[in-house]
């Protein structure tokens, strides 16, 4: 168990140089809008403001925010350094390092003994050593440069040969590591192949190709040959068991031919950072390396961009957004416009940049509940996948969704294969394997593992896992906002649905299968049916209104009264309420009501924005389907999607939330508050009962207890109780904790104080208040970066390869460096 006494001074001093933090950030925001207020006012003539964007004239707007002028005057810019001076670098970097890996020449060819017997396949599959070339600044003191750490994540499979027959496209993936202190800093990479033209390397690779060939050919590798298709045609200069035909590509691939291939070697460019801002750093990787200039023509040296993601682009403050610029698709470009925000503490869900959309459709929404059941026991969870991209967005994306509970163990979504001795570890952990290395098929069907092979959409379960409670209502409404964003996702797993509800049953009951249950089952009970239809129509009041029932002129809610037979009038009654609502909003406000199915369009920065939040939670996907049919959805950038999976997000996440807000609305009744000092309680905390448990579960449903009985054992729970205990001493709560609790207020504030359990499913209405937070930092920027510039003197006209960079201009930053 960690220290709580450590645990709680660092947060404060933590939150103490945040405040100082913010203080600074806050009157350098002020000052760059002033300059930037009075550059537009002095050179537009009229024109619009320079902040908001126009979905509709997109190359207008490019044009104009690449237009960036400087501080008006020499005090003003040195004010400007000052305070970027005075701001702490650690909180307010958007990158700490730029790390470029690779094959180092000096050393040469070195096996990597952790990526299994290499000796037995073909020089062109074995892994070597790769080594970090360079990394840009040397140190930074609250992050000090881990070289094999990096390495290995920035190129988990080692340093590979490829010839012109292989795919050599660029790849992007990010990785996650924990530091001694346990916070997690991300990484990100781009891996790519570079030709090789070192003759003293080529000669290596076709030597050890020629002892491989003479193995094969002396029959020493016997058993290696079972692994070789015996089929097809084959060629008279190769081994009998290399084959060229299309029939077996791979064996013609791993074949090195020096007169006739080229060689290939793969590299990586790395961002290392505090905050997991993954679609910004994929971008500035992946264009990076497209504006390498190959052959004399315009642009900026990779210095200027490098120099300008490390020094000059801050993060945004909480509730804040600022906008960057990235490097462009072609060198001679204009840079990428992007907007980076931070939602608010305490009051809005923390940030995730990783999207949820392919969370579900890599792994469809049942497997996802059940993944995320195994994630709140504790239970071993390894991932598999032939893309490490995957494996990081499906362990980011299903860590994040535990909110406000936070996973304490062992987390590796991208394991190393030097480190693949922690799978016999007998704790909880969430790993990724990527489905090449040997160890991914060495898995067997252990009673604590949950094992999933993201590829396959398949899920191996524990023993005995208990059903999260609501399952196929929680699974429902998840579908339906899956529907109105239109992600594509398999749904042969998913039920079926009639008036936004789910109509498969056995959601309650005790499973042990391995594998994703398959078919239609019976349906819910009746009267099961009609205690959540009354809860629909509950919300459909709400959401009509725009309150609760209370708040509603001429709407009071009273619960329906009626025989279970009877159900087939509700979906009418649900109409009815929505068309009330509906006229009265319009009558009141003269726009649009919420409840009403039509589709708002703002201005935002991705133009024509649909606003699906306004839309009711509660329409049934085939409504839903009507209405995008109206409003064909249009072609998205890759910056627009970028925004648009930020707002899937959010609902996403705001429905998970609302989930654990019913489920332990009554928590603070079953706390036991210590009556000692705090110093003595945590002492003596390990031996102190905490929480009620017992009384906890009797007042909950028999069905759910199952799960929730061994949910309150974990260390997630455990921590959140300590948390809450912690809040009596500390004068700033855990934010977190603050949310979690003010969102059971408004719960308990719509359903009486009195009220411990509820009874029936209802759904999420919250969302709509965090996406205008969202949509309002998209429209209205607070901070502005200068685009690149050139810093280099004299730039080279063109490589071959990506080049180490200069060391003098990336090691400390200018005093020139500015703002606008």
């Amino acid at each position: 168990m960690y220290n709580l006494e450590q645990s709680s001074n660092e947060q404060k001093t933590d939150k103490q140089i945040m405040t100082a933090r913010e203080n600074v950030a806050s009157r350098l925001s002020k000052l760059m809008l002033s300059n930037s207020n009075s550059n537009s006012n002095s050179n537009s003539n009229g024109s619009s403001n320079s902040n908001s964007i126009n979905g509709s004239s997109a190359a207008t707007t490019a044009a104009t925010m690449s237009m960036v002028q400087s501080p008006t005057s020499p005090g003003e810019q040195s004010e400007l350094n000052q305070l970027k001076r005075d701001a702490d670098p650690q909180f307010s970097r958007f990158a700490d390092y730029f790390v470029i890996c690779g094959l180092d020449l000096d050393t040469g060819l070195e096996p990597d003994r952790f990526a299994g017997d290499n000796l037995h396949c073909s020089p062109l599959d074995r892994a070597y050593k790769s080594k970090p070339l360079a990394h840009y600044p040397e140190n930074v003191p609250w992050n000090p440069f881990d070289a094999h750490g990096i390495c290995m994540l920035s190129l988990p499979q080692g340093l590979r040969f490829r010839t012109q027959k292989h795919n050599i496209e660029p790849k992007f993936h990010s990785f996650a590591t924990t530091r001694e202190d346990g916070k997690r800093c991300y990484g990100f990479s781009l891996v790519f192949y570079e030709e090789i033209r070192n003759r003293n390397i080529c000669g290596a690779i076709h030597t050890l190709q020629s002892m491989f060939i003479t193995e094969l050919s002396n029959g020493q590798q016997t058993h290696s040959l079972s692994r070789i298709k015996q089929d097809g045609p084959v060629s008279r200069s190769l081994p009998r068991h290399f084959k060229v035909a299309g029939q077996a590509p791979q064996s013609a691939q791993s074949y090195y031919d020096i007169s006739k291939d080229k060689l290939y070697v793969a590299k990586s460019i790395s961002l290392i950072c505090q905050a997991p801002y993954a679609f910004a750093a994929e971008l500035f990787l992946k264009n990076l390396y497209r504006c390498l200039p190959r052959q004399p023509g315009a642009g900026i040296s990779l210095e200027s961009y490098v120099y300008n993601i490390l020094y000059e682009v801050m993060l945004p403050q909480p509730g804040k957004s600022i906008r960057i610029y990235l490097p462009p698709t072609e060198p001679h470009l204009p840079a990428i416009a992007l907007i980076l925000q931070r939602p608010a503490l305490a009051t809005e869900l923390p940030l995730l940049d990783f999207p949820l959309r392919l969370l579900f459709s890599y792994l469809g929404v049942e497997c996802v509940i059940q993944l995320l059941t195994c994630v709140l026991l504790e239970s071993q969870v390894l991932l598999r996948s032939t893309d490490y991209q995957r494996l990081m967005i499906v362990g980011e994306s299903i860590t994040s969704l535990l909110f406000p509970f936070i996973w304490p163990h062992v987390y590796a979504p991208i394991l190393p294969a030097a480190l693949h001795h922690f799978l016999d570890a007998p704790v909880p952990f969430v790993m990724g394997l990527h489905a090449g290395c040997e160890a991914a098929h060495k898995i067997g069907s252990e009673a604590a593992l949950c094992f999933v092979d993201i590829d396959k959409k398949h899920i191996q379960l524990p023993e005995e896992l208990p059903v999260f409670p609501h399952k196929m209502d929680f699974m429902a409404e998840i579908i339906s906002v899956l529907d109105k964003f239109e992600i594509e996702r398999d749904r042969a797993q998913e039920p079926s649905l009639k008036n936004g509800y789910s109509m498969r049953g056995g959601a309650d009951a005790m499973i042990s299968s391995c594998t994703l249950p398959n078919g239609v089952q019976a349906a819910r009970r009746s009267k099961e049916r009609f205690q959540q239809l009354q809860e629909t129509v509950y919300t459909l009041s709400n959401s009509g209104g725009g309150g609760s029932p209370s708040q509603m002129p001429g709407v009071d809610y009273q619960p329906l009264v009626a025989h279970p037979s009877k159900i087939d009038h509700v979906p009418r009654i649900a109409d009815f309420l929505r068309r009330k609502g509906g006229m009265r909003a319009a009558q009141a406000g003269g726009g649009s009501p919420v409840g009403s199915p039509t589709l708002s369009l703002s201005s935002s920065p991705v133009g024509i924005y649909q606003d699906v939040d306004a839309v009711d939670s509660t329409l049934p996907p085939s409504r839903m389907g009507s209405l995008s049919r109206r409003a064909e959805k249009p072609t998205l950038s890759a910056v627009e999607q970028y925004y648009q999976d930020l707002r899937i997000n959010n609902s996403l996440r705001e429905i998970f939330l609302n989930r654990f807000v019913h489920m332990f609305q009554a928590y603070e009744y079953f706390v036991i508050y210590p009556n000692q000092a705090k110093d003595e309680w945590l002492s003596n905390r390990e031996t102190l009962q905490n929480f009620d448990k017992s009384s906890f579960l009797s007042d909950q449903p028999e069905h759910h207890r199952a799960f929730l009985s061994r949910f309150l054992e974990s260390q997630m729970f455990a921590t959140l109780i300590d948390n809450k205990i912690l809040a009596m001493w500390e004068p700033q709560p855990d934010e977190q904790l603050q949310l979690f609790d003010q969102r059971i207020k408004l719960l308990r504030r719509r359903h009486g104080e009195n009220m411990i359990c509820a009874t029936s499913y209802e759904p999420c209405v919250l969302s709509q208040d965090s996406q205008q937070c969202f949509e309002k930092r998209l429209n209205c920027i607070d901070i502005e970066v200068t685009p690149p510039s050139e810093i280099l003197s004299n730039r080279a006209a063109y490589f071959r390869s990506f080049p180490l960079l200069e060391k003098g201009v990336l090691n400390q930053e200018c005093a020139s460096s500015n703002y606008n």
